[in-house]
């Protein structure tokens, strides 16, 4: 017999692999679709897997934060040596998304759109989401870069990176918004 804490450590695993697999298929996506809209491997103009560091902790928490990590850890040396550098860019990954999560929640006028479910998310909330978390990542990432000597190719393309993020997370979180009321209603028949 399983323990209920048991069951959510699976619950809880079977996120970050999802989420892990789902960052991989999109990023190897985004390079195949996309490769005319890549400036270095580091940076696109549209870059797809952005949309999921908001979707996985929107949806799925903590361990929405650990499948990013770990999809971003799957999929980084496929672009650029490992380092101590890349390794910053891969943990941020899915803190970044939690963190601008967290404090947009803390927030009256997001916290009641900001759910599980995402019954009632605006285009407005989508925007500031998706911005806030495509700033903070740019910046971070920009900032990591730069100190790096090895990803020099990638340094001062904070405002194109931003971009790339932006609109890959607003292209996915939209299309979303318009399927989560079925999610929802699929989701409560199963109860």
């Amino acid at each position: 017999m399983k323990t209920p804490m048991l069951n959510r450590l699976y619950v809880n695993i079977r996120y970050v692999l999802f989420v892990a697999a789902l960052w991989t298929l999109l990023f190897y996506a985004n390079g195949y679709f996309f490769k005319a809209a890549e400036i270095t491997p580091l940076v696109s103009l549209i870059f797809l897997p952005a949309a999921l560091r908001p979707v996985a902790v929107l949806l799925f928490g903590v361990p929405g934060a650990v499948g990013l990590i770990l999809g971003a850890a799957l999929t980084i040396p496929s672009v650029t040596m490992v380092s101590p550098y890349t390794a910053l860019i891969v943990l941020h990954n899915g803190v970044i998304a939690w963190g601008v999560l967290s404090l947009m929640r803390l927030s009256s006028a997001y916290r009641s759109e900001l759910t599980a479910d995402m019954t009632g998310l605006s285009l407005r909330t989508i925007l500031v989401l998706a911005a806030s978390t495509a700033f903070v990542s740019s910046t971070l990432n920009s900032y990591i870069i730069s100190l790096t000597p090895e990803l020099s190719t990638s340094a001062g393309l904070f405002i194109p990176m931003m971009i790339g993020d932006a609109i890959g997370a607003l292209l996915m979180l939209y299309l979303l918004s318009i399927f989560s009321p079925a999610m929802t209603k699929y989701l409560n028949s199963r109860d």
